[in-house]
């Protein structure tokens, strides 16, 4: 088994001013070695700086820094609307296709979040749309007796499993490190380590790199073990799931292996079949 490292990805600052911005992980540059991770954001804001939209294809996760003066307001055209506070998580998959809006819970506050766009199989990117989500309290964690602590958002970290059941295989860990951790990687998954703050080295398979705040690498191969060493008080993410080589065509939100299929996403959308969801009026989210 063998693991290789894509070169390091550090986050760009984006964003729309006051309202909106944002670490972005350019995930390009790791070619296949990201998948099925598609987007990777670290960001804040504050009011509603984006209208309700429409999404098919693939998973859009949002996690609640547990750090986040507010939480997230998440409604869609299933008619969820529903309050996640910090600490916690809401998995959208977005499947055949729904209209949705996050945004802070109490526009006085600002909201810390992470961005995820994970690639859905051919077989399911049609399937139906549902939101998933865990409140922090029902997010399940291991403790170290060296004071690391891993919150397990999405599968299993040593034994320890999350409640929260996507429709394709995936682990999503939310890390504080004080001294050391390992994790495995399956045959034929790749990685992604980003740091939020603190810094730490990475080995696998002989090689090892250093990562620091605002940073990020993909990993890939064969499999095998990973061990993650905290040069200091460290805060990281690990995301892993199953490589998916398959063509993927983007248009805005739309994410599909044709183009047929995205002009059949927005025939779906522009013809009302995968909703409504109004604008809100004045009324206070708060």
């Amino acid at each position: 088994m063998s693991i290789q490292f894509s070169p390091v990805i550090a986050a760009q600052n984006r964003g729309t001013g006051s309202a909106f911005s944002v670490k972005a992980l350019d995930l390009a540059g790791a070619g296949d070695s990201a998948s099925p991770v598609i987007v990777l954001d670290d960001f804040r804001v504050r009011g509603r700086p984006f209208p309700p939209h429409p999404h098919a294809g693939f998973a859009a996760v949002t996690y609640v820094f547990e750090d986040s003066p507010g939480g997230l307001r998440s409604r869609d055209s299933l008619g969820n609307d529903v309050v996640t506070g910090p600490g916690g998580i809401v998995w959208t998959q977005t499947g055949s296709g729904l209209i949705h809006e996050e945004l802070p819970a109490d526009s006085n506050l600002e909201l810390h979040g992470l961005q995820i766009f994970v690639n859905l199989s051919s077989k399911n990117r049609l399937a139906a749309p549902q939101m998933l989500r865990l409140e922090a309290h029902q997010v399940p964690d291991w403790r170290s007796e060296h004071g690391d602590r891993v919150r397990v958002l999405v599968g299993s970290f040593r034994g320890v499993s999350s409640a929260l059941v996507p429709l394709e295989p995936f682990h999503l860990l939310d890390v504080e490190m004080r001294r050391e951790i390992s994790f495995e990687i399956q045959n034929a998954y790749n990685a992604i380590v980003y740091v939020v703050h603190g810094s730490v080295r990475v080995l696998a398979d002989g090689r090892r790199q250093a990562l620091s705040g605002g940073n990020a690498v993909a990993l890939s191969g064969s499999g095998g073990p990973v061990s993650l060493a905290a040069l200091h008080p460290t805060h990281l993410f690990i995301l892993s799931g199953p490589l998916i080589d398959e063509p993927l065509v983007v248009q805005g939100s739309f994410m599909m292996n044709t183009r047929a299929q995205i002009d059949a996403a927005i025939n779906r959308f522009e013809s009302g079949k995968m909703g409504r969801l109004s604008p809100f009026s004045n009324e206070s989210s708060d």
